[in-house]
């Protein structure tokens, strides 16, 4: 597969200056960008504000360490632990105080899953086994993958020694940040027996409605592996429980593809950027990670919240002291993260209620914790 390059660049036209301020690292808030600054595309639901287009100012996580081997054929890169890139954050360069990562990049992946791994149903299942990584070996693909032409990177994350049919997700990233800065998902998803294929976008600046193609175009990508010849997930994929997740803009991205396509199982936002954005028209249950200490995003998910219809299931989890990038790894806020980001998943993707008892709890290290637990239909 033709992959295509990642590219930041400062553009010089008069019509982008304000992204090329932003590519180029000028201290420019987000509330002042406009969406007339943007290339043009396809113009967001009228359930969206014309800033949400326009995106933070540029966030610029760090780079994964050098990739290990995997137990597949393919290689892909190690499981990273992220550390907050945004310029403007007071937390820039470091998790969250507590974050306790359990793997660190480059650490080999759990052992394969025997009979009595919370992977299958009626399992015994713990609240240490829903938080760290899972009994599942995993190999990445990235070659052979269908082309989407709505994004850009891409890799695909495969569970080993679970039975199937297996559900999947499809992840995109932020403003000016690439697939890299989401990654650690993958992985960890994964180990858990839920397939999760991280994109990065055409270019780093593609608006949230781009972002929302872009996502809906690795759900077919997805999708085609199920019928493509070679693949390890040939035949083995439930295409009727698909979900999707993104990070900032990519989680505004997230809410507008969740809106305009209720056949969705599962959506996840982390930190997700758009002042304003009301989303009433979406149907699939949507969970919201966020942090406190966040000044690019910080307490736009309260209201995102508060505009999904009341029959639709809802959370929104704000971690004390989280930085903009506190959703972005799963072992971020003492594995918190990490558990109910599955647990969303496992009820309402996957259809595995047991973790539902998970999703009850409010979590330790919330500053704001809301929920409406309806059962999806």
């Amino acid at each position: 597969m033709l992959m295509r390059a990642r590219f930041l660049l400062c553009y010089p036209s008069s019509l982008l200056t304000v992204l090329g301020a932003l590519a180029c690292g000028d201290s420019m808030s987000p509330s002042t960008t406009s969406a007339s600054n943007l290339p043009a595309d396809p113009s967001p639901p009228a359930s969206t504000t014309p800033s949400e287009a326009a995106g933070p100012a540029a966030e610029t996580p760090a780079q994964p360490s050098t990739p290990s081997p995997t137990s597949g054929s393919e290689q892909g890169p190690a499981n990273p632990v992220l550390q907050g890139g945004d310029s403007s954050s007071p937390n820039s360069g470091s998790a969250p105080a507590g974050d306790s990562p359990a793997n660190g990049p480059g650490e080999a992946s759990p052992p394969p899953a025997d009979p009595s791994t919370p992977v299958a149903p009626g399992a015994p299942l713990t609240r240490e086994s829903a938080t760290g990584p899972g009994p599942l070996q995993v190999t990445t693909v990235s070659a052979g993958l269908r082309d989407g032409p709505a994004y850009g990177t891409q890799t695909l994350y495969v569970p080993q020694g679970a039975e199937p049919p297996f559900a999947a997700v499809a992840i995109v990233p932020g403003f000016n940040t690439p697939e890299s800065s989401i990654q650690a998902w993958g992985p960890f998803l994964a180990s858990h027996g839920i397939v999760a294929l991280t994109i990065g976008t055409n270019t780093p600046t593609d608006s949230a409605q781009l972002r929302s193609s872009a996502l809906l175009d690795a759900l077919a990508t997805i999708r085609a592996e199920n019928t493509r010849a070679g693949s390890p997930l040939a035949g083995k994929l439930a295409s009727d429980r698909l979900g999707i997740m993104g990070w900032s803009l990519g989680g505004g991205g997230t809410l507008i593809a969740a809106s305009s396509t209720p056949s969705l199982k599962a959506a996840i936002t982390m930190a997700a950027y758009g002042p304003g954005a009301q989303y009433p028209q979406d149907q699939v249950p949507t969970l919201f990670l966020a942090g406190s200490a966040d000044p690019n995003a910080g307490g736009q998910s309260q209201g995102m919240f508060a505009s999904l219809p009341g029959t639709t299931p809802k959370m929104l989890f704000e971690v004390q002291g989280g930085p903009h990038e506190v959703g972005n790894d799963p072992q971020n806020a003492n594995g918190e993260i990490g558990r109910y980001g599955l647990s969303w998943l496992e009820v309402f993707l996957v259809g595995d209620d047991r973790y539902r008892q998970f999703l009850s709890e409010t979590p330790s290290q919330a500053s704001d914790f809301r929920q409406s637990l309806i059962t999806a239909p």
